[in-house]
């Protein structure tokens, strides 16, 4: 039976109830408490509000890559352009009403047990998914009464025009949703959907979830892990500390003791290096403003091209490498003065002086060249390197892990290099500019989806640097080793016969076999190929469409910088708005939870989003 449910208010649809479609809902919730408005918000999920894929049943070994303290889904007035009335702890926070505490093995969480959760801690994903549905609960209970929330424990499998303006959302179960805007917020949908068989039953193309994923793996067999990013950690976690091993103090630094369950891990990846620790983060460290790459610099770049489509390589990377050759001299004048707010303001003053040019030159006089040359290219970063052998290798590997390690732990605010690297963070904002719409030209777009971005993930969205340290543990116990080199070629087997990993960069070939290969970098497919899924149904209805025609990798869907989808023949959707992961291309990295007390690109994208579609409801400056 088809039920039908028609507005009698503004009515408004939610599909999708991640962090992303929460923030949507905060957002609207804080509007409607300081300007009431007769709302109906219908919230489209199968899953309980708030989680999306931070699934609460996931073992503690699988870490968050942020630290606690940098995690909220409440907004704060530095947050948002539109009203902040809602309050909330953050997860750290939130940890510690709670009195959970972590234990002495850096993952395990418990009541009462271990040492009181710092704001810097690296905590599991559950306990994220555990605060966004109490986020979620509480966001919901905070709504005024003009302000109905409908929660349909559904999946969504088409969105029409509609009568008279509308959108219909048509449910799994028949029923029919109407709605002056829809917004579509599925996050990393592919993930919840099974795996395209595998062309080898001993191949795994997507690790996930864990450690369900890996249950064919048996203790003793051998496995190659291809990649070196969070994925592959996770991964490696599940195959060591998740079947009964642990990491312990020792004089060395950390000793990994085996429970004889474990596979033998190859690792590899195409690069053949490393990635990057996450640098340990001081309480007090002083995060300063852009000097070189502004938001007004890529401004009046973009207003030079004819088109306003910006050359990546010729016009934002030389602002990119300027930012982060100011913060590594900044930071040893900081060192030097031993006031880091101090050496911000006179780098600050002196840009406003004689521009950043002088000041880099300034900084070169003094003190010499920095290490950051060729740094944000994975191929200069590997040019001119060549290993004897396969031992030569690993011993040039491990020491890189082990130098960045002590780059790490002195931390942000410390290590100029760090601090160097964390622009890529700190300014991500400023990238997302040059990617909104005009964008970038099209081989700029497929040189930042392509190499810039996985540099980028490699240098400052690796392990935490205690996953690094227990890496090198790993490689000391004999439990990982490493692959044959970078650009290993895969054989993929003959009949019951092993994988082999062979060397194509070591001057004496190398090879190793292995039971099983697993694919550690997880890539979300282009949206109009999922079978079955919403995003698939629009693209084939030609409701939307991808990036995919321009070549590259960028293959989100194309949406206007307000987030409503553009058709298959370029026409502006204004009724029907994409945000998250499945417009990156359009945007840039928009997979990520806000953190208090800075600008959220995330809430206001959801308040440009909503004032698009609601003006009479949603008033975004305060």
């Amino acid at each position: 039976m088809v039920t039908s449910i028609r507005p009698s208010a503004t009515t408004v649809a939610i599909i999708g109830m991640g962090s992303r479609g929460l923030g949507l809902l905060e957002r609207l919730v804080a509007h409607c408490l300081t300007r009431p408005a007769p709302v109906t918000v219908h919230l489209v999920d199968p899953q309980p509000p708030g989680p999306g894929f931070h699934l609460a049943d996931q073992p503690d070994h699988l870490l968050l890559n942020t630290v606690c303290s940098q995690l909220t889904a409440f907004a704060d007035e530095r947050m948002v352009e539109g009203p902040a009335p809602l309050s909330g702890p953050s997860l750290a926070e939130w940890c510690q009403e709670r009195d959970l505490r972590l234990a002495d093995d850096g993952r395990t969480v418990r009541v009462g047990e271990g040492h009181r959760i710092r704001p810097n801690d690296f905590l599991p994903r559950r306990l994220l998914g555990e605060y966004l549905a109490w986020a979620a609960e509480a966001v919901v209970a905070a709504a005024p009464d003009c302000l109905t929330v409908v929660p349909h424990r559904c999946e969504a499998v088409d969105v029409r025009p509609g009568p008279a303006g509308t959108e219909v959302v048509e449910l799994a179960d028949g029923t029919l949703v109407d709605a002056d805007a829809v917004f579509v917020t599925v996050g990393h949908h592919s993930l919840y959907r099974p795996a395209a068989p595998a062309a080898e039953p001993r191949l795994i193309t997507r690790p996930y979830p864990l450690p369900e994923a890996l249950d064919g793996i048996a203790p003793g067999e051998r496995v190659a892990v291809l990649g070196m990013g969070l994925t592959a950690m996770d991964v490696i976690a599940s195959l060591t500390v998740g079947r009964g091993g642990r990491h312990e103090p020792h004089a060395s630094g950390t000793r990994y003791v085996p429970s004889g369950r474990e596979p033998g891990i190859v690792l590899a990846n195409r690069s053949g290096l490393p990635s990057r620790s996450r640098p340990y983060l001081a309480p007090d460290r002083v995060r300063c403003a852009p000097l070189a790459l502004t938001a007004d610099a890529v401004a009046r770049l973009r207003s030079r091209r004819a088109d306003g489509r910006l050359d990546f390589a010729a016009d934002v990377l030389p602002l990119v490498e300027a930012e982060m050759e100011l913060a590594y001299h900044r930071t040893v004048r900081a060192r030097e003065c031993g006031d880091p707010a101090a050496a911000d303001r006179e780098f600050a003053e002196r840009v406003r002086e004689a521009g950043y040019e002088t000041l880099l030159e300034e900084c070169r006089d003094r003190w010499g060249p920095t290490p950051l040359d060729g740094i944000l290219s994975a191929a200069a970063a590997a040019a001119g390197r060549q290993w004897a052998d396969h031992d030569a290798y690993t011993r040039w590997f491990t020491g890189e892990v082990a130098a960045d390690l002590v780059e790490a732990r002195a931390g942000l605010g410390v290590s100029p290099l760090k601090e160097a690297l964390e622009v890529l963070r700190d300014h991500r904002d400023v990238l997302r500019t040059a990617v909104d719409a005009p964008g970038l030209d099209d081989a700029s777009l497929a040189r930042f989806f392509g190499e810039f971005s996985t540099t980028v993930n490699r240098l400052v969205i690796g392990p935490q640097l205690d996953r690094s340290a227990e890496l090198l543990a790993l490689v000391e116990a004999g439990v990982v080793r490493l692959g044959p080199g970078p650009r290993p070629k895969v054989i993929a087997p003959a009949g019951q016969g092993p994988w082999i990993l062979e060397s194509t960069a070591l001057l004496r070939p190398a090879s190793v076999e292995a039971d099983h290969v697993v694919h550690a970098h997880v890539h979300e497919p282009s949206p109009a190929r999922v079978p079955g899924s919403l995003l698939a149904t629009l693209a084939a209805a030609g409701r939307i469409r991808t990036l995919g025609s321009r070549g590259g990798p960028a293959h989100g869907l194309a949406v206007t910088r307000e987030g409503q989808g553009i058709d298959r023949a370029g026409n502006t959707q204004p009724r029907l708005f994409f945000l998250g992961p499945h417009t990156e291309g359009s945007s840039y990295y928009n997979h990520y939870v806000p953190s208090p007390g800075l600008p959220s690109r995330a809430l206001m994208d959801a308040e440009l989003a909503l004032s698009t579609s609601l003006p009479s409801v949603i008033t975004r400056k305060r």
